[in-house]
């Protein structure tokens, strides 16, 4: 079985989010392959925000 090494592109990415209720943050999430989870709560009303986020070149979108 030959031994290969792949190259992970991991990083962490502060990325913004609107929560319903109006209000704007940003949390600091894990970038996996271009591919992010954002999951917090809104500090204004306590809704659960999940999102999943395609991130290219520090750039985020939708």
């Amino acid at each position: 079985m030959a031994n290969a090494v792949k190259e992970l592109d991991v990083r962490f990415v502060e990325l913004p989010y609107r929560c319903r209720c109006g209000k704007e943050s940003k949390e600091v999430v894990i970038v996996a392959n271009n591919v992010g989870v954002l999951d917090t709560r809104c500090d204004n009303c306590g809704r659960r925000i999940v999102e999943t986020r395609i991130v290219e070149n520090e750039k985020v979108e939708n």
